[in-house]
């Protein structure tokens, strides 16, 4: 019940992330944004995850998962505050404080599964976890059409944060560590030593090379995900012809696909007992099915961006990696370490279309779209654009081949040896 319950956080955290997309119009039109205050507005989102998530895992390494109660409640001020703010300031000052909870919201419920379940089960637990943000990204993003549509954006939003606070008061009431003699339970020692070893957790963390490999194929997978199903997809699909409506619809079929795919590699992985084929394999089809949608939108279709959601699950292959590769005492870190990465990469490749459409700059000029009109993109130019998307899913296959093979085993034991933290 305690992982459902932290596993609820993360599809209720992610449900912010996703009506974003369908509210960020009203929004703008009812609080009279500029489409720069529009697009600073997700933004600030995106990066301050990243940044909190670089330290959230090693600040749940320290003082364990009790702690995912007490941070949701960041979630839901911040979620009341978004839904009912007058103003521009009010919105990024909400914004922020809904991101310090759901920083915690992933990689805790991944820590949930492990010291539940055992370390054992670590990778499968993430996948699990995974796949079941990527279902409530599907849910909220074509039930949050319906409400916003009915009855405002508002209204919608204030839905969200009270879900928030009941899944808050759950955690309170239930969330603790497991009573096992194989589990040692956190025991706070002062505020400075906290700061003190989750900087030196970090550190341990970033002098590992295998890690940055695994980072970049995580954050390129995930990112080109979000940016696919969120953003670029039914844009790309609108500017074929086809109806809003109908292009976030079809668009949405890539987080049924990643529902079923991260908890499939992951299992995949332990019956073959190797991480990096389950990494690499899908993410390679990844790239020739999106590659195949954008040359040919007549493919375009629900079955098509399920696979591609499906193949894009190989970033649920990033957490059991990075688990393999550190001591336990540092699994949290990371695991906070990749979700990190995974949300800074996902902000660059969410604005490189955007980019690239510009007609301008460097962008535009690896596309191929240097000197077009910027302010009437043709269809080619559009699929130009998104190619990058592509190529970045390659460079993050690349990268995993570079990554040693992390499945534990006698080979990479040393890696896992404990340090003085």
């Amino acid at each position: 019940m305690i992982w459902s319950i932290a596993t609820l956080f993360v599809i209720a955290g992610f449900s912010f992330q996703t009506a974003y997309g369908v509210t960020s119009t009203e929004i703008a039109s009812d609080l009279s944004l500029t489409l720069v205050q529009v697009g600073v507005l997700g933004a600030t989102y995106i990066w301050a995850v990243a940044i909190m998530q670089l330290f959230s895992g090693a600040i749940l390494d320290r003082v364990g998962i009790r702690i995912l109660a007490w941070v949701s409640l960041f979630s839901v001020v911040g979620g009341f505050a978004y839904a009912n703010a007058g103003s521009f300031e009010m919105l990024i000052l909400s914004n922020i404080c809904i991101a310090v909870g759901h920083a915690f919201a992933f990689v805790g419920a991944g820590m949930v599964g492990g010291k539940w379940f055992g370390w054992g089960r670590f990778g499968l637990m993430f996948g699990l976890v995974q796949g079941a943000g990527a279902f409530g990204s599907y849910f909220n993003q074509n039930v949050t059409r319906y409400l916003v549509q009915d009855y405002g954006w508002s209204f919608s939003l204030n839905v969200i944060a009270f879900i928030i606070l009941i899944i808050s008061v759950l955690m309170l009431l239930f969330m603790r560590e497991p009573r096992r003699p194989d589990v040692e339970k956190p025991e706070w020692t002062g505020t400075k030593n906290l700061i003190i070893s989750v900087f030196r957790s970090l550190k341990h963390i970033v002098t590992r090379l295998h890690l940055w490999l695994n980072t970049v194929h995580g954050g390129m997978t995930f990112g080109v995900h979000l940016s696919v199903s969120l953003v670029w997809g039914p844009i790309f699909l609108a500017e074929t012809g086809m109806s809003v409506f109908d292009a976030v619809a079809i668009s949405s079929f890539a987080f049924l696909g990643m529902l079923v795919g991260a908890p499939l590699w992951v299992w995949v992985s332990e019956r073959i007992k190797r991480n990096k084929p389950m990494a690499v394999i899908p993410a390679i089809f990844h790239a020739a099915l999106l590659a195949y949608a954008i040359l040919d939108p007549s493919v375009a279709t629900k079955t098509t961006f399920f696979f591609i959601g499906l193949a894009s699950a190989s970033t649920a292959m990033n957490y059991p990696i990075a688990g393999s590769l550190v001591p336990e005492s540092l699994v949290g870190t990371s695991s906070a370490f990749v979700n990190t990465m995974q949300f800074f990469w996902t902000g660059v490749l969410m604005a490189v279309p955007g980019l690239a459409l510009s007609g301008t700059g460097v962008w535009a000029m690896l596309a191929g779209t240097t000197g077009i009109d910027a302010a009437d993109p043709s269809l080619s130019d559009y699929q130009s654009a998104m190619m990058l998307l592509v190529y970045a899913v390659c460079i993050g296959v690349v990268a995993t081949l570079l990554t040693k093979e992390s499945f534990p085993s006698e080979a990479n034991a040393e890696a896992r040896k404990e340090v003085a933290i």
